[in-house]
């Protein structure tokens, strides 16, 4: 799709530096029925080239537009393919849900190397912070100890090798890279890492108006920060 755009745009370039050079030449001279046949079939051209640029970029923002659909709706189905089963508060622990949710995920991540639209892009790494969250809360409930080891399986043999007669255990692989999909990446910045806390005039501020309930914790907390600093 790049390629094909680049050369078209190529030769709409030419076509342009052609007609540039003809009208050049014409300067200052009649314009006669021959100039104008020198010149007609390149605006012709011109023309020509200008709407299919147009159409190959609305068509590679279409194109990009459903690789962002798709990787989205995948990470969806991920986390549904891990949710609770029969009224259970822990997500499924069925290997192959695992398995299954684990290539979801690495499928939505080669795709979102296609996004070719910028916007198509940060609405991409938006959505996939969404459920990243959404599947930290699911697989890692109440931080640091997250669920417990016979969730994994039964027993830690398993996962050496198991028989049928034991509830399969989950893959290590597909555990892992469900783990390290959760975690907050390092190259991304949080993008409220510089907001400020509140200041005492807006502390001030809440406990007269509202929220007081917030007002009135944060009033403390920074009493308790003034009379430790103090020490």
């Amino acid at each position: 799709m790049n390629a094909a755009l680049w050369f078209v745009v190529t030769l709409l370039a030419l076509d342009a530096g052609l007609i540039a050079a003809l009208l050049t030449r014409h300067l200052g001279m009649p314009f006669t029925a021959a100039s104008v046949l020198d010149i007609g079939p390149l605006l012709v051209a011109a023309g020509v080239l200008t709407a299919l640029i147009a159409f190959l970029v609305n068509l590679r923002r279409a194109r990009s537009d459903d690789i962002l659909k798709t990787a989205t709706d995948l990470l969806e189905k991920a986390y549904e393919t891990l949710m609770p089963k029969d009224d259970s508060s822990e997500p499924t622990n069925r290997r192959l849900s695992w398995l299954s949710a684990a290539r979801l995920i690495a499928t939505a991540e080669r795709l979102e190397k296609a996004i070719t639209e910028n916007s198509h892009l940060l609405v991409y790494r938006e959505k996939k912070e969404y459920w990243r969250t959404r599947l930290y809360e699911l697989i890692f409930p109440s931080p640091p100890d997250g669920l417990p080891s016979s969730f994994y399986a039964e027993k830690p043999e398993h996962m050496i090798a198991y028989s049928g007669r034991v509830r399969d255990p989950l893959s290590e692989k597909s555990v892992a890279f469900l783990y390290r999909f959760i975690r907050w990446p390092e190259t991304v910045r949080d993008p409220l890492g510089e907001e400020p806390a509140f200041t005492d005039a807006e502390i001030e501020r809440m406990q007269a108006f509202g929220p007081r309930g917030l007002g009135k914790l944060l009033g403390e907390v920074r009493s308790l920060k003034r009379a430790a600093s103090e020490r």
